[in-house]
């Protein structure tokens, strides 16, 4: 079974352009850049090492552990680039500009030097894809007599965006006329980022949906021989909620969802529906795709105007949009114009807000009667310092944190890490797994303190009475429930969109750790939080809470879409 990666190399004609590259730079120093699951599979595939004279690979991740060598080729740092000497550098990735960009942070040395991609397009072949795209406008017309749409795709979308389009007409129409339950399945990457909760008990009301969770492992997971399903299985079957591995181990490829008779299939996030071959250009064939992000977007993250959530959403049938103000977000970074993808809705994580809170949650604070301010302490993962969010604190906050729990006894404390915090601590060497762990277990061991790593975190927000975080998301969700935030900065903090910048203003900014004390004695022991009124405005001005609630606004679309 060829994956998207055999797919892209053969789109892009790899092989002939392999050939005449050997030939080209036959006597050239070539270095290949990026070393991903697309640069595995060019090593698998095709005999690369004997056709170029590759000096090096290197790749972002290098900058911090870099091993000697990777399947046999020497390795740089790309801070090392412009010290070295080559001619030639290949990018082995999906979208080069974003590399440059990098790049261009260590003052990259570029004169004399030649840049070659694997998707470069000939003048014939973007007549190909001209002829391609002007085919499929024609069906597309033929089958929806809407010659205004039609025209719109043409000139708004690329071939394989417009083929999508043309799948979800049909899909739409097979499902206007099904007799039997609408199968919904929902895409699992792990608990903790599971967002989807209060659209799935919307649907459950409705008796002529069918669910089910399918849970895969994270590419990274994926590619370390790490699953984690196990873990989500436990999870959602002790909420009473169907679930399946979608992981055929045997023969290492996921399960056809096709086969399991998807008619409608909500995704968690981007970042993994390529290798588990599920990307939404492929799943339009026989189901409509839909998303929201995974976290609350407040960061100018670029992230999103890369190559893999570019092409996942652009060929999404809908995505669900957290505010007014991040439909255009998206539309810029995602390349979402005029491609009636977007709807806003509101975030549906925070219908939790809108729900009792479970009395099992209380249990989790040491003093279940509350009558000590509850804090939590919720750390990022990105700890790396280069080509990552950089907003973390942990390395030179962990033990800080540890210890002002032990010395203020007359607060309960709980840390609330970030899911993927545990392997960047093991990835860069600050703690190892077996270290992580104990350090966890000693905020277990106190006597005013706990640890709490599941997902279902909102009842967590609920029982506490503030946020102590260098994370994002938590940021935007946990605003709206009106409690006081302590946003923990740092230098190299990837900056605040303006959405991000607005909801700023109603969080306490210490300069530094020691003056967190002051602020928790001001709004506790004080009974002063003046940034609450500031926090009230931005909450009923920036924020969409329907009051029916943002599951109730995605079910009607979906209702409504299907004519049901």
């Amino acid at each position: 079974m060829s994956s998207v990666y055999d797919n892209y190399l053969k789109e892009h004609n790899f092989s002939l352009r392999l050939e005449q590259w050997a030939k080209q730079y036959k006597n050239k120093k070539v270095i290949l850049y990026g070393c991903g699951l697309l640069f595995d599979k060019i090593v698998e595939l095709y005999d690369i090492k004997n056709k170029l004279n590759i000096v090096a690979v290197c790749d972002v991740k290098y900058e911090k552990n870099k091993p000697d060598t990777y399947l046999g080729f020497k390795t740089i740092k790309p801070s090392d680039l412009s010290k070295t000497d080559y001619d030639v550098l290949i990018f082995t990735v999906f979208d080069h500009l974003t590399c440059l960009n990098y790049l261009n942070t260590f003052d990259f040395f570029h004169e004399n030097k030649e840049f070659r991609y694997i998707n470069e397009m000939s003048l014939k072949g973007k007549f190909i894809s001209f002829i391609l795209k002007a085919k499929t406008a024609a069906k597309y017309l033929a089958f929806t007599k809407n010659p205004f749409k039609t025209a719109k795709y043409f000139f708004s979308c690329n071939n394989i965006e417009f083929n999508s389009k043309l799948n979800y007409q049909k899909v739409l129409k097979r499902l206007r006329k099904k007799k039997d339950k609408i199968k919904v399945i929902f895409i699992v990457e792990s608990n903790q980022k599971w967002g989807w909760q209060s659209v799935y008990d919307e649907l459950k009301k409705d008796s002529r949906f069918e669910l089910l969770l399918v849970t895969l492992p994270l590419t990274t997971r994926f590619k370390d021989k790490i699953y984690p399903q196990k873990e989500d299985i436990e999870f959602f079957s002790q909420r009473n909620m169907p679930i399946i591995d979608g992981y055929d181990y045997k023969n290492e490829i996921c399960i056809d969802l096709k086969e399991l008779g998807a008619d409608i299939i909500f995704y968690t996030h981007p970042w993994f529906v390529d290798v588990h071959k599920i990307p939404p250009s492929i799943t339009s064939e026989y189901a409509l795709t839909c998303a929201v992000s995974y976290g609350f977007n407040l960061v100018e993250s670029k992230c999103w105007g890369t190559t893999t959530p570019k092409n996942f959403c652009s060929n999404l049938w809908t995505m669900f949009a957290e505010s007014k103000w991040h439909k255009p977000f998206y539309e810029n970074g995602t390349n979402l114009k005029n491609k009636d993808i977007l709807f806003v809705t509101g975030y549906p994580k925070m219908d939790a807000y809108n729900l009792p809170v479970n009395p099992e949650f209380e249990k989790i604070w040491k003093d279940e009667n509350h009558t000590k301010p509850r804090i939590i302490y919720a750390p990022h993962h990105s700890i790396e310092r280069d080509g990552g969010f950089g907003m973390s604190n942990f390395v030179e906050q962990a033990q800080f944190f540890l210890d002002f729990a032990k010395n203020h006894p007359q607060y309960e404390f709980l840390i609330k890490p970030h899911p993927v915090l545990k392997s960047k601590c093991e990835a860069t060497g600050f703690m190892t797994g077996e270290e992580y762990e104990n350090y966890i277990e000693q905020w277990r061991e106190l006597p005013n303190g706990n640890a709490y790593t599941l997902g279902n975190y909102y009842d967590v927000f609920k029982t506490s009475d503030i946020l102590i975080t260098d994370s994002s998301s938590f940021l935007g969700e946990y605003f709206v429930s009106g409690k006081p935030i302590v946003l923990l900065e740092s230098k190299s903090r990837m900056p605040f969109n303006d959405f991000g910048l607005e909801l700023r203003k109603g969080m306490y900014k210490p300069q530094k750790v020691e003056e967190i004390e002051n602020i928790l004695e001001e709004i506790f022991e004080h009974g002063n939080d003046s940034l609450k009124e500031t926090r009230d405005k931005i909450i009923k001005k920036q924020f969409i809470l329907p009051e029916g609630g943002v599951a109730k606004r995605i079910t009607d679309y979906l209702r409504k879409q299907l004519r049901l």
